[in-house]
């Protein structure tokens, strides 16, 4: 039987634009909202690597801030792991790694080192187990000045810190918005082979990404994401077949997916 580490039912969200875009005299109208997700379901099997594609505003982002529970579905129930999203948040917390494109939870007055530390604390590590981990996080991105001062990294060294802090609890779910983003070609390689290596060692791996290429080359599995809803979800072979499109790439398939509308 197999068994799935993640599962959407029915999982929508919706935002409301700020205030500050309505002038006063719309001020008493309903603002009209913004459709991130919509009745959003998908399992997920454990040790696979999905690669989220879709274009901005698609809610790629919107997806991974609920399965990490920095925000809650408006509709709809998510579990990851043995864990139900807005009763065990504290416990999927625990089992999941975020990286961000757009890193700014790093304290800029600290060292490298003295933040990751404080990291392990939050994630209740003592302190063996911060030392253990640290050392062979350091020694697993090749981080040799960890005594500086964060603001004076460079952004591939800050990605790097970013990544560590991600897997210093050593999850078993790690989530990836935009990976690449801003990343050199060697500095993106060496985060393709961080990734397939994090799968052989048993973790799940999800990441969105514009990079069609790079995601058809490293994903076991895909979902195209357009306008909140899915338009694809399968393997390679299941989205060739679903397009009937047997000898079209990833991108060829995307593109005929989402230009249905």
């Amino acid at each position: 039987m197999k068994k799935y580490i993640l599962e959407f039912n029915n999982v929508s969200k919706h935002f409301r634009p700020p205030l500050l875009y309505y002038n006063l005299f719309t001020l008493n109208l309903q603002r009209p909202l913004t459709k991130a997700l919509i009745n959003i379901s998908f399992h997920l099997e454990e040790g696979k690597i999905l690669g989220i594609l879709g274009e901005n505003g698609a809610g790629k982002t919107t997806l991974l801030k609920i399965i990490s529970t920095l925000i809650l579905p408006d509709k709809g129930s998510v579990r990851v792991g043995n864990f139900q999203a807005d009763k065990d948040d504290d416990k999927i917390k625990s089992i999941i790694g975020l990286v961000t494109c757009e890193e700014r939870s790093f304290y800029e007055r600290l060292t490298g080192k003295q933040n990751l530390e404080f990291f392990a604390s939050l994630y209740g590590l003592n302190s063996k187990q911060t030392k253990t981990r640290i050392n062979h996080l350091f020694r697993l991105f090749k981080i040799d000045y960890s005594d500086r001062l964060f603001n004076t990294y460079s952004t591939g060294m800050k990605r790097k810190f970013s990544l560590a802090r991600a897997l210093l609890h050593n999850p078993c779910i790690i989530l990836f918005d935009e990976p690449t983003k801003s990343l050199d070609y060697n500095s993106a390689q060496e985060l393709k082979a961080l990734i397939k290596n994090l799968k052989n060692e048993g973790k799940t791996i999800i990441l969105t990404t514009h990079n069609i290429e790079r995601a058809e080359n490293l994903c076991d599995l895909f979902m195209i994401l357009h306008k909140g809803r899915i338009y694809g979800f399968g393997t390679f072979k299941d989205l060739k077949e679903k397009t009937q499109s047997l000898s079209a790439n990833l991108a060829e398939i995307y593109l005929k997916l989402t230009q249905r509308d």
